[in-house]
């Protein structure tokens, strides 16, 4: 054998000893790029509530920061053309889709049934749908069982079942890979009823995540009505009190209101109006009222605003039209403070950066204890009990010393967003399972 021929024969040796390896590498790239995990998340629960609305990019930022290289599927429940547009805008790479699903994980149609299909983990936004006042989406669960998925209950309160129903109810919420209850209570209810998912735990509500905004709008209709940044404070009413003009699918709230819910009404508005008073003559700043849902524009403007004193009234503006939730949250940015009836306005200011008073009645639910969960406890107030002077003295105390309630509102964020991270590193784990 020639020196040559040796070298040939060598070389080709070798060649054939690392095409394997070749191969199988490229196998494996190949396999790995075919297997990029996908989640499939449930949200948008209605599109004339500004909160609801915000559940969705909140939870979709935090699957963008911290799984940056999982597929999100997400099935809408309700949206607007509006809606849709800026969610698209601000997280392009997610697949919308909407329609139904049965028990048996089936769609009733084909785009919804594939993104459905592929996903690896079903995720179902922040809410209050498991409880005893409405029938809760127990399908869901069916669904995931039936496919084998493993299910995450994200950010969820929990305002109990009836007794003779929180058995099965234990039961079917045991089989959820993960469920985070955006308030403690909700937590401890969970444990108390033998509730053994593999990853119970608190857990705050998505929506803490927002960053949408849309600026020129917001600041183009402050300044028609004169609103000057960190010159005005918003307050936001939730009544007892149906929409006026009840569309299809909308949620009245109640749709008859009784006696008690008119009385109620009249004990929560005339507090709200003495806090306006009090801040305007105390202060010269101006007031918005800011709807969370839109029925509330109405009925913001015939018990709050008609009902002022005449000196009080120039220094109140009414928000109308109703408007979506990156407007919204451009105006809270720019509030000196968010007093609100509901719990969706404050957790937008605080992502906004702006601070906060929740003034909550205990027949809206534990959410409105994810405020005293964050450290956030001296901003909780009962509105049912508490006067309205510790309000208006807590408002003030906001407006004197910003940079002390600037750091309180910087320390609750930390706190959500920490908690998130971790829930975010925890879902990973589920899905590096699958």
């Amino acid at each position: 054998m020639t020196f040559a021929d040796f070298i040939s024969r060598r070389s080709l040796l070798i060649l054939l000893a690392t095409l394997p390896l070749f191969s199988l590498s490229a196998l494996e790239a190949g396999e790995d790029d075919s297997k990029q995990k996908t989640i499939f998340m449930r949200s948008g629960w209605q599109a004339v509530n500004i909160g609801d609305i915000g559940h969705t990019p909140g939870t979709l930022r935090y699957l963008e920061e911290y799984l940056p290289d999982v597929k999100v599927n997400l099935w809408l429940h309700r949206t607007t053309d509006e809606v849709t547009a800026m969610l698209k805008q601000r997280f392009p790479k997610v697949n919308i889709v909407q329609g139904k699903m049965n028990a048996r994980g089936k769609a009733n149609n084909p785009e919804m049934q594939k993104a459905f299909d592929e996903s690896d983990l079903f995720l179902y936004n922040s809410g209050m749908h498991f409880n005893q006042f409405w029938p809760p989406p127990i399908y869901i669960i069916e669904a995931c069982t039936a496919t084998d998925k493993p299910l995450v209950l994200y950010g969820q309160s929990f305002d109990g079942f009836a007794p003779e129903d929180e058995a099965k109810m234990s039961e079917l919420l045991s089989r959820a890979a993960a469920i985070y209850t955006r308030d403690v209570e909700s937590f401890y209810y969970l444990r108390k009823i033998g509730v053994t998912s593999p990853s119970l735990s608190f857990g705050p509500d998505g929506c803490f995540g927002i960053d949408v905004r849309d600026d020129k709008k917001a600041n183009a209709w402050l300044k028609a009505h004169d609103l000057k940044p960190k010159e005005f404070i918003t307050v936001t009413l939730r009544s007892n009190t149906p929409k006026l003009k009840a569309t299809k699918g909308t949620v009245m709230n109640p749709t008859q209101p009784t006696k008690e819910d008119i009385a109620q009404n009249e004990l929560w508005t005339k507090k709200l109006r003495a806090v306006i008073t009090d801040w305007v003559r105390t202060t010269k700043k101006k007031v918005l009222l800011a709807p969370e849902v839109d029925k509330e524009i109405i009925h913001a403007q015939k018990m709050i605003l008609d009902q002022l004193p005449e000196d009080v009234k120039p220094y109140v503006v009414n928000r109308d039209p109703f408007w979506n939730v990156d407007e919204a949250a451009s105006v809270y940015a720019q509030a000196i403070a968010v007093v609100s009836m509901e719990p969706h306005s404050c957790i937008i200011a605080l992502s906004m950066g702006t601070p906060v008073m929740h003034l909550a009645s205990a027949r809206h639910g534990l959410k409105r204890w994810m405020f005293r969960d964050i450290g956030l406890s001296e901003w909780l107030f009962d509105i049912d009990n508490e006067p309205a002077s510790q309000i208006t003295r807590a408002l003030l105390k906001i407006d004197a010393k910003p940079a002390l309630s600037q750091s309180k509102v910087d320390r609750a964020m930390h706190t959500v967003n920490t908690r998130s991270k971790e829930m975010m590193g925890e879902i990973k784990e589920i899905l590096d399972q699958q």
